[in-house]
């Protein structure tokens, strides 16, 4: 990792991180006005498996996965650039048209949210005084967008389970 950037005032790349993690959030915002609700129980779906992954591999708990927290910075920064990898891999599957590519949408776009998220959280604890606040700031409504995904997503996923079950009786 090259950390010759870190504590510096105003640091460009720092700078560019929460401009995308800022456009990721009205990306996202978009794609949810104009998508519907069975689309945002997917993403939240997406975001849960992804949570699961992190969890098992880093012996974190989900919702340490779920919020970059109780993490050390090192880890942060390779999970930041393990879903970094996931989400280039996942767009180029959505992108021919194949069958899985609806789920690759949604793990891209779960995978994205959590790649801001980390890497906020990352430039909450190394980057300069102001771009802290700013990054702790889009940190906190990347988790909030997270959590709120990932509650309807189990939703969706307990009442999926629940209807064969109520069919069958």
């Amino acid at each position: 990792m090259n950390i010759q950037w870190l504590g510096r005032d105003g640091c460009a790349i720092v700078a560019e991180d929460i401009a995308r993690a800022r456009s990721t959030l009205l990306s996202i915002r978009a794609r949810i006005d104009t998508s519907g609700h069975d689309k945002v129980y997917a993403y939240g779906q997406a975001l849960l498996h992804v949570a699961r992954l992190i969890s098992s591999t880093f012996r974190v708990s989900e919702e340490s996965a779920l919020t970059a927290r109780n993490m050390p910075c090192e880890e942060i920064d390779r999970l930041y650039r393990d879903l970094f990898s996931c989400v280039r891999r996942c767009r180029s599957i959505r992108d021919e048209g194949t069958p899985g590519s609806e789920m690759a949408d949604n793990l891209a776009t779960a995978c994205a949210v959590l790649k801001n998220l980390y890497r906020m959280r990352f430039h909450a604890e190394k980057a300069s005084a102001s771009q802290k606040v700013e990054a702790e700031d889009l940190a906190d409504r990347l988790t909030t967008l997270a959590q709120a995904l990932t509650e309807l997503g189990s939703e969706a996923e307990a009442s999926s389970y629940a209807t064969p079950m109520k069919m069958a009786a």
